[in-house]
């Protein structure tokens, strides 16, 4: 069962980007994530208190400021990175670089969990790095990429970890649906004021193309994947960020064959070195 949800997690993880790349050819990024998160959050809240009404309880005043920081962290923090980067970088290096999200998650339950990385992980994080720093370069020197968009990337993804230590931490009796209710919810109700101070880039067409996209960002990605992230994570959060060592080659895969991105050797050397690195720091949880 583990291996079923971290397999499908990986996939609709890895359609993310693609999917994202799609819709901004028909409504502005922020535009697209408040309206997503909207539609999500009303799903989930129906689902959780109308359908199965009386079988989960709301959350207490302290659940919910724990929810609250796990929106920010997961959501708000995260989505706003990931926006800034979707308009200047290449969905294959989005791909590579969000594979860097359980390295984080290493360092970061290093940090707060005392969870000291062993040889072999700080030997995986040393070939991911390089191998991000490889397929980088020619994409900043192509214009494929902007430092901007890459250090805004970075920074969400140290978000979303930082929000997967969170939730290992906050230790929630809520049940894991209730929990991707309310921070989806929360989290995306704190992006309407980014959304204002953007307005004047607002624009959207309500083509096939929009709701193609904004369906599959709404159903497969923020519904299933984001519940699969979480019942990973509640089980352990470093094995669940090893599951992200899939994304980069499906979420290259898709870019080149479905966004018809080039591939190049920089890219393909670079995603090799990420894959083994994550690989390599994978065979040590396993060992562990």
């Amino acid at each position: 069962m583990d291996i079923a949800e971290g397999l499908f997690f990986a996939l609709f993880w890895a359609s993310a980007t693609v999917a994202t790349k799609f819709a901004i050819r028909s409504v502005d990024p922020f535009l697209l994530s408040v309206l997503r998160f909207a539609l999500v959050a009303v799903i989930l809240l129906t689902y959780t208190y109308v359908i199965k009404r009386g079988q989960v309880r709301f959350p207490n005043r302290s659940e919910m400021g724990k929810l609250l920081i796990l929106g920010i962290l997961n959501i708000t923090v995260y989505m706003t990175g990931y926006l800034i980067a979707i308009e200047t970088v290449s969905a294959g290096l989005i791909s590579l670089v969000s594979a860097a999200n359980p390295l984080i998650l290493i360092l970061l339950s290093a940090l707060f969990l005392k969870k000291k990385p062993s040889m072999h992980q700080w030997i995986g994080i040393v070939l991911c790095l390089s191998g991000l720093i490889l397929a980088a370069k020619p994409n900043l020197e192509n214009s494929h990429a902007t430092l901007k968009g890459l250090i805004a990337l970075v920074l969400g993804l140290t978000s979303i970890s930082a929000g997967s230590i969170c939730f290992s931490k906050f230790n929630l009796s809520l049940p894991k649906m209730a929990v991707n209710t309310w921070q989806i919810t929360l989290g995306g109700l704190l992006m309407a004021p980014i959304l204002l101070i953007n307005s004047k880039h607002n624009y959207l067409t309500a083509d096939l193309n929009f709701w193609l996209s904004f369906l599959w960002l709404v159903i497969p990605v923020s519904v299933v994947a984001y519940g699969l992230w979480l019942n990973l994570l509640h089980k352990d959060p470093v094995k669940a960020g090893t599951w992200m060592f899939l994304t980069p080659v499906l979420g290259y895969i898709m870019a080149v064959t479905i966004l018809h991105e080039h591939v190049t050797v920089y890219g393909v050397i670079g995603a090799l070195l990420v894959i083994t690195g994550l690989m390599y720091s994978r065979r040590k949880v396993k060992l562990a």
